[in-house]
């Protein structure tokens, strides 16, 4: 089988501006990626990576743009209240209309196709809620990736579900936060997982709806990693998952400590390289993995 080292970037709002730092620390040691598949904000920092080039200059643009959605507060800390209102029915276009007419702003046009990338390949993941299936954006060349972005976090109450066709697509944390299913499907041969959840972030004296509402999507995502990683492992696919606990207190939906977190990022992944064993221009050998 043709060697494909992939990186997956799982989901989790704010904190993926670890990701960030901790593909900064695997460049920094010549480790990059054949195969790119990202859900939610982890497709974000996939399909930024994958447009402006899998190098350290792609970093230092994934920082600049994580240092604009800071400043523009992209989702609405209201969550109770955004709750009640998907409740009764609203469409939360508003947020929707901003958010692609920001990635529109990076080079992500509307006519954009995954075969357009030509450095890595990319899959950006979302959930078909008609189906109950895995949706993989970029499975057919002629995907369109502005289309795979939004579909991929399109997560309630923030963003209305995104309709193609027939198709009614959530954000795909919602099946596949940690996308090492969908990567196995796509060819991987071993796989670098960024999973952000921290169950230090979530309260045990806080009983407020939107405090359960993170715990219900915290155990789905656990269900889901233990699965595909036993479905790696009884292939034979090395996963080797990196974890970020206890870095913030902020909420997913609050972004405004996105430098302090692309530094712990980076930090964090360098310390466990170095406990793994690796070095300068690795072979891609690990000693350990989770």
């Amino acid at each position: 089988m043709k060697e494909c080292i992939t990186f997956v970037l799982g989901g989790g709002g704010s904190r993926g501006a670890l990701q960030v730092g901790a593909l900064k620390a695997l460049f920094d040691i010549g480790i990059k990626p054949d195969l790119l598949v990202g859900s939610s904000i982890g497709a974000v920092n996939a399909a930024g990576l994958a447009l402006w080039g899998v190098d350290l200059k792609a970093i230092e643009k994934l920082e600049d743009a994580w240092n604009e959605m800071a400043d523009a507060q992209i989702l609405d800390p209201r969550i109770s209240r955004l709750l009640l209102k998907t409740m009764v029915g609203y469409q939360n276009d508003r947020t929707r209309r901003r958010v692609k007419e920001y990635f529109v702003s990076k080079g992500f046009l509307h006519e954009l196709q995954f075969n357009a990338i030509t450095n890595v390949k990319l899959a950006l993941i979302s959930s078909d809620i008609e189906s109950g299936q895995v949706m993989i954006f970029g499975k057919s060349p002629d995907d369109r990736i502005l289309e795979g972005i939004l579909s991929s976090i399109a997560l309630p109450p923030w963003f209305s579900p995104h309709q193609i066709n027939e198709q009614i697509m959530v954000d795909g944390g919602a099946l596949s936060n940690v996308p090492i299913e969908p990567a196995i499907q796509l060819g991987a041969t071993e796989i670098f997982a960024f999973d952000l959840d921290d169950p230090t972030s979530l309260s045990q004296d806080d009983h407020s709806f939107s405090n359960y509402f993170l715990k219900y999507l915290y155990a789905l995502n656990r269900r889901h990693v233990y699965l595909e990683t036993s479905l790696a492992k009884a292939q034979g696919i090395p996963v080797h998952r990196f974890t970020f606990e206890g870095v913030s207190s902020k909420p997913i939906w609050d972004f405004s400590e996105e430098k302090k977190l692309i530094r712990k990022g980076y930090q964090i992944t360098k310390e466990k390289l170095e406990a793994w064993g690796y070095q300068k221009q690795s072979t891609y050998q690990v000693n350990h993995a989770e």
